[in-house]
Formats: structure tokens, sequence, C-alpha cells
């Protein structure tokens, strides 16, 4: 019986091996993003790209505080931070940049569902007397 219900655990605790993996792998991609842009927003010269890269250290800073505790960012950060990023390091921005458009486009069409939603409820409800 124990032998049983220690294989059943064995078998509980490998299935959420791969959540795990994913999860980590999306920290891991938003402390990226969050370094990357860190330093387009410091260095960049031209405006527009530098404001892109402003909202992207406030967009992934958010994604990070929601996921890691201040253990988890800090461990993150050293990982992270060890990998050289070199050559391609625009390239990570641009993927980065994109990530956060991708992002504010389906917010933007979510939030407009919502109001059309609300005002097709709102001229559906019977007028009050």
């Amino acid at each position: 019986m124990r032998r049983q219900t220690a294989l059943v655990s064995l078998a509980l605790g490998l299935s959420f091996l791969p959540a795990v993996a994913r999860a980590q792998a999306t920290a891991d991609a938003d402390v990226r993003c969050l370094l990357v842009s860190n330093v387009f927003a410091e260095k960049e010269t031209e405006p527009k790209k530098k404001q892109v890269a402003i909202i992207s250290v406030a967009y992934y800073l958010g994604r990070i505080d929601a996921r890691l505790s201040a253990t988890q960012f800090r461990t993150a950060i050293l990982a992270v931070g060890k990998e050289p990023l070199g050559k391609e390091i625009a390239q990570t921005m641009t993927n980065c940049a994109r990530g956060l458009q991708s992002k504010q486009i389906s917010t933007a069409e979510m939030m407009q569902g919502i109001a059309k939603s609300q005002q097709a409820a709102g001229s559906a409800a019977p007028a009050k007397k």
C-alpha cells in the first residue's frame, strides 16, 4: 500500500514538471526582456525607440512582479544576466516589443468587445417610467 501511494505521488509530482518548466521559461523570457528593455531605455537616442523601451520596462516589470517573489526575481536576474546578449540584443528588444504590442492589441480588442456588449445591454433594457 505504501509503495502504491509513493508511486502515485511520484506520478503526480512528475506531471507538474512540464508546467513548472514552462512557467520558468516564461519568467526567464520576461526577465530577459526587462533587462534588454532597460538597456535600451538608458542608451537609446531615438525618442520613439526610447519610449518603446521605457514602456517595455514597465510592462515586463509588472509581469515579473505578478509572477515571482523577490527571491525568485533575484535568482532569475542572476541567471539570465550571465547569458551573453551581444549581437542578439537588438533582435531580442524587437521580439520583446512585439510581445508587448500584441498584448496591447488583444487587450484593446477585449476592451472594445466589453464596451460593445455593455452598450448593447444598455440599449436592450426597457425604459423605466
